[in-house]
């Protein structure tokens, strides 16, 4: 079919809808004057769905006493995602409860990738937690919680949502292993205390004849329930020592890493009484040993601890004594905060020249009268608040029996150096302290940097060492802000570059607290979501350096997206590195490039022609005319079409129009803002507000013309769009450039074709 000129109306209309789709242009270049149905190339084309957030990963896997040195961490895929990032917190026990973790206690977990935090093409990590574990590793206890998130960087798609943090543990073994040494003439009895990870169904006990535990062999099985085995002895083996250890096995048949060792055997004939009234008595130096027996007999002193039920072997072939000084002195073989436990094994040697071994003293920690000793130690806990008048310190009680207790007292050093003199404060006796929660309180009235604490026994006037150094956690940072839309060129240099969306960093600025003499540096926190998921950030995001020592930090946000808001808070941190105090949550985002503004600029623009009908219209004059659309929130777009000489004019002029909020999960609507979200930009939430301007076109027969116009905008990005230098080719913009003015910029030319895709 000939095609035809168009009419000039119909040509002035077709020009003026060169920023709608590419499918309404290609309708305005086909003869509408025809019998046969029009396609649109909408209807065969279609543009793929673009992934501008990724969804968190559904599912989250934390292994619970799987391992005895590793836990194994696993996922559900996500759609899109090029990596994921694994962070961990580690929670210790507190007398004995554990409390969850807040957002700065988690830290990425590296990788072997570059020591990255990144996991690419996997969806499951092994966290090597022990090389070379032992039943004497600390690690048995502590909670590991883990949360992970999907990414995808290169493409600049935003991180996912964490999923809900889901605590690990490693497979423990069991505790407290004790035999029977001499107690009875045909068993061993072991007794243990059970493993705490409740993924063990049974326990497996190895015997040996070598004192450290070599060349084992498991001599039987039972089950998770149970806390004892009864080892049978026969007359021919009664007297002969052996060595016990037992293993926790989970249902895959993984065992645990061996429990203590614990020494066992069976009473010989003629073997000695057991020794009764073993007593220990402490003096400033050194415990004394004392027990009943007699000049015949031989004795050996062994010891266990409250960290340790193993026997160590004190001495022996101690002939004719009954009693032993333990120079406590000796650090390399005790230690502080530890109850000792002593036991004494009498022997004989019988007639034809054998030594017969008696039992060991009912002395260890489940007896009824324990022979027990200790250091005196400084306290376990310490911790250091600010309050209104100064400093308050509290702290646990140094252990020993209550009586003990009662007659310490505890000396309060303090400096405001970590590594200076500590000079003593005060000396407070435990009986002016009361006891509350497992703690005793005291206010300083004339504040330090730094606190240490010793223990006091006025009995001996022996002084503890002193504990760990503490300091309070400074007030939280004031007056934060963060950047919005600003223009950060002439500070951050070559760092100012926009990310794959187009979006350039954000300035996060915060003043210290008024005291700020103990304040070490930063921590920087952001999130998409106000009330949770907020990510540690490091510099230059290197994942290696967290610690902000100024009062500024660039976020150079790699998924940071147009639309999105962010939250920032910042933590205050003392020189130990330890903080409790938040900054107020502040949002901030990124300014856009001028291509990127156009593109979001368009999203406005193109919604607003919807409005209109009179350019919709199939005949040719029913374009013609004026009408009025109205924006879904405020404001009009007003529409004149005429003929003017050889040619057409359409004038489109806008007042206060929008159509969309910006909500704070980067969702854009006409639903108005809720009660608890926050309002973000110029126009009190609008995303882009056209306040004034048009957008005209004019053209003559040959469907050739130009545009012009400005329009100014508020909101989420303020600024401006041009018109002036728009060619209209064959009825459709093709050719020249946009003047794009974001606030705070110098203006920027921005191709024609952009406000097409």
């Amino acid at each position: 079919m000939k095609k035809r000129l168009l009419p000039i109306a119909l040509i002035t209309i077709y020009t003026s809808l060169f920023i709608c789709s590419c499918t309404d242009l290609f309708q305005g270049k086909v003869d509408i004057d025809t019998s046969s149905t029009l396609s649109s190339l909408g209807d065969i084309l279609k543009e793929p769905v673009k992934i501008s957030e990724l969804e968190a990963p559904a599912q989250i896997f934390v292994s619970d006493g799987d391992s005895s040195g590793t836990i194994r961490v696993s996922w559900s895929a996500v759609e899109g995602a090029q990596s994921y990032r694994l962070e961990r917190a580690v929670v210790k026990p507190e007398n004995g409860y554990y409390e969850e973790p807040s957002e700065a206690d988690f830290a990425p977990v590296t990788t072997g990738f570059g020591n990255t935090a990144h996991i690419y093409g996997n969806t499951s990590f092994d966290d090597v937690i022990l090389n070379d574990p032992t039943y004497k590793s600390p690690e048995y206890a502590y909670r590991y919680y883990y949360r992970v998130c999907a990414e995808n960087e290169s493409r600049g798609y935003a991180s996912s949502e964490y999923t809900p943090m889901t605590p690990g543990t490693l497979f423990a073994p069991p505790t407290g292993l004790v035999a029977s040494a001499g107690s009875f003439k045909d068993r061993i009895e072991i007794k243990w205390n059970p493993s705490e990870s409740d993924s063990t169904t049974s326990y497996i006990i190895y015997r040996s004849m070598y004192s450290d535990g070599s060349n084992a062999n498991a001599i039987a099985t039972v089950k998770a329930n149970m806390r004892n085995f009864t080892c049978s002895v026969s007359d021919a083996d009664r007297g002969i020592e052996y060595y016990f250890y037992v293993r926790a096995q989970n249902s895959a048949r993984q065992q645990s890493v061996n429990s203590s060792l614990a020494l066992g055997y069976a009473q010989a004939e003629g073997a000695p009484a057991q020794v009764t009234e073993v007593t220990v008595t402490r003096a400033k130096k050194s415990v004394t040993v004392s027990w009943s027996g007699d000049t015949e007999t031989k004795y050996a002193l062994y010891r266990s601890s409250s960290k340790d039920s193993a026997l160590t072997l004190v001495t022996n072939n101690l002939s004719g004594k009954t009693e032993y000084v333990v120079d406590t002195e000796d650090s390399s073989s005790l230690e502080y905060s530890t109850y000792y436990y002593y036991m004494v094994q009498p022997s004989k040697t019988a007639e034809d020249g054998t030594l017969v071994k008696g039992p060991l003293s009912d002395t260890g920690p489940t007896s009824e009268h324990p022979a027990e000793a200790y250091l005196i130690s400084p306290p376990e806990t310490v911790t250091v608040t600010k309050g209104a008048q100064g400093h308050q310190i509290s702290w646990s009680p140094a252990i020993g029996n209550d009586e003990e207790k009662n007659s310490f007292s505890y000396s309060i050093l303090g400096s405001n150096s970590s590594t200076g003199a500590f000079t003593e404060l005060q000396t407070v006796p435990a009986s002016s302290l009361t006891l509350f929660n497992g703690l005793y309180y005291y206010d300083i009235t004339t504040p330090k940097n730094f606190y240490k604490i010793c223990t006091v026994n006025v009995n001996d006037n022996q002084l503890s060492p002193e504990s760990a150094v503490q300091a309070p956690a400074p007030y939280a940072p004031r007056s934060i802000t963060a950047s919005t839309y600003q223009n950060l060129s002439g500070e951050m240099g070559s760092s100012w570059q926009a990310n794959v969306n187009e979006v350039y960093p954000v300035k996060i600025t915060w003043l210290p607290p008024e005291d700020s003499s103990d304040v070490a540096g930063y921590y920087v926190f952001r999130s998409d979501k106000k009330d949770r998921g907020y990510k540690k950030l490091s510099v230059n995001n290197d994942e290696k350096t967290f610690v902000i020592t100024g009062n500024t930090f660039y976020d150079i946000n790699p998924t940071a997206r147009p639309k999105q808001v962010y939250y920032y808070k910042v933590m205050s941190l003392n020189s130990l590195y330890g903080g409790a105090n938040y900054s107020d949550t502040k949002i901030g985002y990124g300014a856009l490039t001028a291509n990127q503004y156009m593109r979001e600029y368009n999203l406005t623009s193109v919604g607003s022609h919807k409005k209109l009908t009179l350019m919709h219209k199939s005949g040719n004059m029913d374009k013609l005319g004026e009408e009025t659309g109205y924006g879904s929130i405020s404001g009009t777009l007003h529409y004149n079409a005429s003929v003017q000489g050889m040619g057409g004019r359409v004038i489109m002029e806008y007042t206060n129009y929008a159509d969309y909020y910006i909500h704070n999960d980067g969702k854009m609507n006409s639903t108005p803002l809720g009660p608890d979200e926050d309002i973000v930009g110029t126009a009190k939430g609008v995303y882009f507000l056209f306040v004034s301007g048009n957008t005209n076109t004019s053209a003559g027969m040959d469907t050739n013309g130009t545009m012009d116009g400005t329009v100014t905008c508020q909101g989420m990005y303020p600024g401006s769009v041009e018109y002036d230098n728009i060619q209209i080719k064959g009825g459709a913009a093709g050719g020249g450039y946009y003047i794009v003015t974001r606030q705070g910029f110098a203006p920027e030319n921005v191709h024609w074709s952009v406000a097409e895709e």
